[in-house]
């Protein structure tokens, strides 16, 4: 499949920076069910954006720690968090959301956007600010999402 999309990447004047870099233990243990699909459509990749950099699919390195003026994996968590301000219970629900949504794909093309795998069912999800937990699903898995993707039906 990374041909394919790399040859439809180079056609649309996508950015790809080859790298080896295995996702950190800490990604592993919190996201459980990972698809292989996903694993090995990242395996070789440290990033794979648009021309612009407005939207970029997570490589490992992206799982990384980063400097707190970049943007995080993460990013759309804790946003959702600091709204959460001391509401633990609502911090509850949102910590329990992304623990089975494991961001894959990031956009600030139009506004904040993300595309995600929901671990539980393998579905792709995408999800907008300002309610990131609020998603709709639009593939079955990484591989339809993929294609959707290469048709030029997403971004």
């Amino acid at each position: 499949m990374n041909e394919n999309f790399n040859k439809w990447a180079k056609t649309k004047k996508w950015k790809i920076v080859e790298q080896q870099k295995s996702l950190p233990v800490q990604i592993l243990e919190r996201y459980k069910n990972i698809p292989k699909s996903w694993l090995e459509f990242i395996d070789g990749y440290g990033a794979v954006l648009n021309e612009n950099g407005t939207v970029w699919f997570l490589t490992a390195d992206n799982f990384y720690p980063k400097r707190e003026d970049e943007f995080r994996y993460n990013e759309f968590e804790l946003i959702s968090l600091d709204a959460a301000d001391d509401d633990d219970e609502w911090k509850d629900d949102i910590k329990a959301f992304w623990d089975n949504h494991l961001p894959i794909v990031m956009s600030v093309k139009d506004g904040y956007e993300y595309f995600a795998v929901e671990l539980d069912s393998g579905n792709i999800v995408s999800g907008f600010e300002p309610e990131f937990e609020e998603t709709e699903v639009i593939a079955e898995d990484f591989d339809d999402f993929l294609n959707m993707v290469m048709n030029d039906e997403i971004f």
